[in-house]
């Protein structure tokens, strides 16, 4: 799918061209979280429903080291007669790294790579009549993202973060894809 890689280098475009010669701020760090869409490469489906949450201390002029936490989740449901099924699919992620900032304006682009842990659950329950047949699997592998950001200062506090990522889950020798969109709101700490 191509829209997304031209909706990640559209952030970039525009927060290298927003990013003007002010002092630098004099943040120490920032809390952000918001909505979360994701698209699974693999299975050709989007998942709507999502969140994120991030904290990021700033170690240097333009480095932060970052902590990141996101849920996607997909359900469907199918009924023929009395028969049914549903099912549902979500992805957690936990992740850390190093973020490079751009430390000039009121936008701010920024440049990650996290890596940690992703949690994958899937279940189906069919039902016929009063019989219900439930399935379902969850495991925990290893992944690691690449990104880019623009955060959109209202003032020096508050300020308005897009994000587009790819996700890489490492699974049973195979790497499953999934580009995943955030946008939410920034608070920002002061030294």
């Amino acid at each position: 799918m191509h829209v997304p890689l031209k909706v990640v280098a559209a952030v970039a475009v525009v927060g290298m061209c927003a990013a003007s010669a002010n002092a630098a701020d004099g943040t120490q760090g920032d809390l952000a979280g918001g909505y979360s869409y994701m698209y699974d490469h693999d299975l050709h489906t989007s998942f709507v429903a999502g969140w994120f949450a991030s904290a990021g201390v700033n170690v240097a002029r333009m480095l932060a080291v970052v902590g990141d936490v996101t849920g996607n989740y997909k359900s469907q449901s199918a009924t023929a007669g009395v028969a049914s099924a549903n099912s549902t699919s979500t992805v957690y992620t936990f992740l850390g790294g190093p973020r490079i900032v751009s430390r000039s304006g009121a936008a701010r682009l920024f440049l990650q790579f996290l890596a940690g842990g992703a949690t994958t659950s899937a279940g189906i329950t069919s039902s016929s009549g009063s019989a219900s047949v439930s399935a379902g699997d969850t495991r925990t592998d290893f992944c690691y993202v690449p990104g880019v950001g623009l955060d959109i200062g209202f003032n020096t506090k508050i300020a308005m973060r897009i994000e587009g990522n790819e996700r890489f889950i490492r699974a049973t020798g195979n790497t499953s894809k999934q580009f995943y969109l955030e946008a939410g709101l920034v608070y920002r700490f002061d030294k």
